[in-house]
Formats: structure tokens, sequence, C-alpha cells
């Protein structure tokens, strides 16, 4: 499993461990797994989607703009940037 955080300028949206994340890439869908190389990305507009473990639990911190859906995680954005180092994924996003 991957250490996930997404991060928007007001706030942290999702911190936690995650099987796959596919992200709207500049020239397209691409997919991240555990254990991907290193990697800087610039994100185009579209859906992050986050499969984990097990069913997403919502707090009462949790964000309205993240959609749940059993095990996946949807999130809408309008672009942004990833860093993938060391099986840990960051994601800044608008």
């Amino acid at each position: 499993m991957m250490e996930l955080e997404i991060i928007t300028p007001e706030r942290r949206i999702f911190e936690g461990q995650a099987k796959a994340v596919q992200l709207p890439g500049k020239d397209g869908l691409f997919q991240m797994l555990d254990d991907h190389a290193p990697l800087i990305a610039a994100l185009g507009s579209g859906r992050i989607k986050v499969e984990l473990d097990q069913a997403f639990v919502r707090g009462e911190n949790t964000p309205a703009q993240l959609v749940s859906e059993g095990k996946l995680l949807f999130l809408d954005i309008k672009g942004g940037v990833v860093e993938m180092n060391a099986n840990k994924a960051i994601v800044l996003v608008s």
C-alpha cells in the first residue's frame, strides 16, 4: 500500500493508505500503484479515483467534494501536480 495525501490550498482532503490512484494527467489518464517509480507530473482538469483496501468511512470533517463509493474515492479537480517518491504520493490540486 502506498501513502497518499491530497491537498488543496484550503485544506488536506485525504491522507491515508491507497492500493491505486488514477489521475488526469495533461496528456490523459494515468495510474500509480504500490511501489511506483518516482515521478513528478502536471495534472489537468478531471477526476481523481482512489482505490482503498477497505470501505471509506466518512468523518465529520470529511470534505463534501470527496465522493465515496465503497472502496473507491473520487475528487473532481481543475488541475494540479503530483509527486511520487519512496512509495508516498503527494497530490496538490485546485
